[in-house]
C-alpha cells in the first residue's frame, strides 16, 4: 500500500480567505492486481501559481481495480480485465459524490478483454458510460451546439497497438455509440516507421462522425511527424497539424545542436495557415505561404558556466 496525501492553498487578490486543495489517495500496486482510489476537494477559487485544476468547487474521486494474470499460452503474455469500473467523478461542492444527482461529469470503464500479447502488441474490448451536466449552452463544432442538461450515453471501444519494438508498426481505435442525446463513431488510425535508429516518421489521423439533435458534422484531425537524429549531438524534428475544424494547418520545424555537453542550440520555426475555402490566402496554395494566421522564428542558445 501507498497512501499519499497533500494539500495546498492560494490567494488571489480580492479573495478574503485561503482556498484549499487537497487530495487523498492510496495505491496498491502489484502483478496481479493493480488498485488506486483518490479523493478530492477544491475549493471554489483556487488559483494555483504553478499547474492548473481542472475545475474548483467541487469533489473528485478516480480509481480503478486491474486483474492482470499472465497466462502465457496463445501468445499472449498477460490479460489486462476490469470487472469493477474504472472510474473518475466530479460532484458539486454541496453535494455528495454518491448521489448521481449531485455529479458535473462521470466516466466509467469496464474492460471485458485486454492485455499484451508477447511479441509486444496491445489490445482492448472495453465499455463505457459517460454522463455530462453542462450548465449553458456550448459550441461542439463550428455552429453545432449542445443545451444544457443532463447526459447519459454509453460506448463501446475497440483498441490493438503493435509493439513500438517494431521497425513498422500500427494502431487502430474504434469507439461508437451514444453521444448528448445522439450517436456519433471514432475512428483513429496511426502508423509509425523506425528506420536503423537514425529515423523516426509517423502518421495519426483521427475522425469523428456525430450525429445530434441540433446538427451533425464530421471533425477531422491528421498529423505528421519525423525525427533525424545526424548523430548524438544533432537532431532534426519536424512536425504538421491538419484540424478541420479550426480549419487550419499548422506546421513545426525545431532543429538541436549540442556543440558540448552542456550547452544547447536550438532553431525553431512555427507558423500556422488557413484553409478555409473562402479565405483570398488558403493553404497550400504558394502564396498562403506569405500570409500565415502565425508566425515566430525562435533562436535560444543555452551555455553552461562551469564554478
Amino acid at each position: 500500500m501507498e497512501p499519499k496525501f497533500w494539500i495546498a492553498g492560494s490567494r488571489s487578490p480580492g479573495v478574503p480567505r485561503v482556498p484549499l486543495a487537497w487530495r487523498l489517495s492510496t495505491d496498491n500496486p502489484n502483478d496481479l492486481f493493480d488498485n488506486f482510489v483518490s479523493l478530492y476537494r477544491i475549493d471554489p477559487g483556487f488559483t494555483p501559481p504553478l499547474g492548473f485544476v481542472r475545475r474548483t468547487g467541487i469533489w473528485e474521486t478516480t480509481g480503478h481495480t486491474n486483474f492482470t494474470p499472465r497466462p502465457h499460452a496463445l501468445g499472449i503474455r498477460q490479460l489486462d480485465f476490469k470487472f469493477i469500473p474504472e472510474w473518475d467523478i466530479i460532484a458539486n461542492r454541496n453535494g455528495s459524490l454518491g448521489r448521481t444527482a449531485d455529479w458535473q461529469t462521470a466516466f466509467l470503464e469496464w474492460r471485458f478483454f485486454g492485455g499484451e500479447r508477447e511479441n509486444g502488441d496491445r489490445f482492448e474490448v472495453n465499455f463505457q458510460r459517460f454522463l455530462d451536466a453542462p450548465s449553458d449552452t456550448f459550441d461542439i463544432f463550428r455552429e453545432v451546439k449542445i443545451p444544457p442538461r443532463r447526459y447519459w450515453w454509453s460506448r463501446w471501444e475497440l483498441q490493438y497497438f503493435m509493439s513500438p519494438g517494431r521497425p513498422l508498426g500500427f494502431g487502430v481505435f474504434v469507439n461508437w455509440g451514444g453521444f448528448y442525446g445522439g450517436r456519433s463513431a471514432d475512428l483513429e488510425l496511426q502508423g509509425t516507421w523506425r528506420g536503423g535508429g537514425h529515423v523516426i516518421v509517423s502518421a495519426d489521423l483521427s475522425r469523428t462522425a456525430a450525429r445530434l439533435p441540433r446538427g451533425g458534422f464530421t471533425a477531422l484531425l491528421a498529423s505528421g511527424r519525423i525525427e533525424y537524429d545526424f548523430n548524438t549531438r544533432t537532431s532534426f524534428l519536424g512536425f504538421v497539424q491538419y484540424n478541420n475544424d479550426a480549419q487550419r494547418a499548422d506546421f513545426n520545424l525545431r532543429f538541436h545542436w549540442i556543440p558540448q555537453i552542456g550547452d544547447d542550440v536550438f532553431l525553431v520555426w512555427n507558423s500556422g495557415y488557413t484553409t478555409n475555402r473562402v479565405a483570398t490566402y488558403r493553404f497550400p496554395t504558394a502564396r498562403s505561404l506569405s500570409r500565415p494566421l502565425n508566425g515566430a522564428f525562435v533562436v535560444k542558445i543555452v551555455h553552461r558556466i562551469a564554478p
